[in-house]
Order: C-alpha cells, then structure tokens, then sequence
C-alpha cells in the first residue's frame, strides 16, 4: 500500500531544486523520479485529506491510492491556471466522493420549517486545536462529515455540493446545520 512520503525537512528532494515545470513536463512524459517528487511534495496533504472524508486510516489508504493513480494519469490535463496543489487537492476530493457513493450509504435527510438548527458560528472554535477539530470531523455520521468537509474545508457553496452529491441544496445546507450541531455540543465538551 502507498502511505504518503515523511516529510524530513533536512532531506534531499530529488528534483524540486528545479522549476516545478520541469519537473511537471519531466513526469508527463515518465519519469518515475520526477513523480515521486511530485508525490512528495503532494502526499501529506492529500493523504490527511483522504483520511478526512473517508473518517478512517483504512478507507483512506485505498482513496490515496485511487487519488495517485487519477494522478499521474491526468497530469497532462493540467492547465497552468492556477495551483497545481489546488488542482490536485481537486481530482484527490472527487476520488473521495466516488469511493464513498459506492461503498457506503450516506443518508441526508432535510430539515423541517420547525426545526431550529443554530447556523451561527461554532463557539469556543478558537480553544480548539486544529488537530482536534479534524478528529470531530471524522467523528461525524459519513454524510454530515462529507458536507462539512465540502462546505467548511474546501469552500464549495451549497449549489454546488448539491449538484455534486445530488442531492437538493436545502439538503446540503441542513446536513451542515445539524452537523454544527454535533460539532457544537463536542466542542463544548472538550472545553469543558
């Protein structure tokens, strides 16, 4: 199994003292070392990304995995408009998604006109370490952890969670409002 590189700051890099082009063009056209550099630079984030969605190590290492291959077969559609990073953090949340709407069953259910669900900001979010914030988001039931990851993390917009999930964006906007709720209640826990 593929587990992101360790990231040893004193460590030679391979390529990356060239342009990050080159080392683009260099694993386009193959080279193996070229994309491990780019794994390299990629790995961690992609990875604690995957871990997030997935809520799990285990489902985490296949989505990295499937993540690396859309990869490196799709490095050749890369644009040059925008970060590589963004672009890849991009094909890395759209293997998540596919991996969970096969294998799992995520449920979103909307909520009623009477039903008061605070959309207000999270309180006492700022004694939270960002570790521990991550850890209650993996907490979460899959489809409110999906939504939070989608609308908190990444920045997508309720319109465009719906038509990513297929669902309605009333859905995606109740998801993220009982999520908040979960998240709320834990926060207030850890901060006693």
């Amino acid at each position: 199994m593929i587990k992101p590189a360790p990231q040893n700051p004193g460590e030679p890099r391979g390529n990356l003292s060239l342009p990050f082009s080159v080392i683009l063009q260099m694993a386009i056209e193959g080279d193996e070392k070229a994309f491990r550099d780019i794994y390299t630079m990629l790995s961690g984030k992609m990875y604690s990304l995957c871990v997030r969605y997935t809520g799990n190590t285990n489902d985490a290492d296949d989505v990295f995995q499937e993540g690396l291959i859309r990869l490196y077969r799709n490095l050749n559609k890369f644009q040059g408009t925008g970060s590589f990073e963004g672009w890849a953090r991009r094909i890395f949340v759209n293997s998540c998604l596919d991996y969970l709407k096969q294998r799992q069953k995520l449920v979103y259910t909307e909520l009623s006109d009477n039903n008061d669900v605070p959309t207000s900001e999270l309180s006492g979010i700022d004694k939270v370490t960002k570790d521990d914030l991550l850890k209650l988001i993996q907490q979460l039931p899959g489809g409110y952890r999906l939504i939070v990851n989608l609308y908190l993390v990444e920045g997508y917009n309720h319109k465009e969670i719906g038509e990513m999930l297929g669902i309605s964006e009333g859905t995606s906007k109740s998801q993220l409002s009982r999520a908040r709720v979960i998240l709320q209640k834990h926060i207030l826990e850890l901060n006693g």
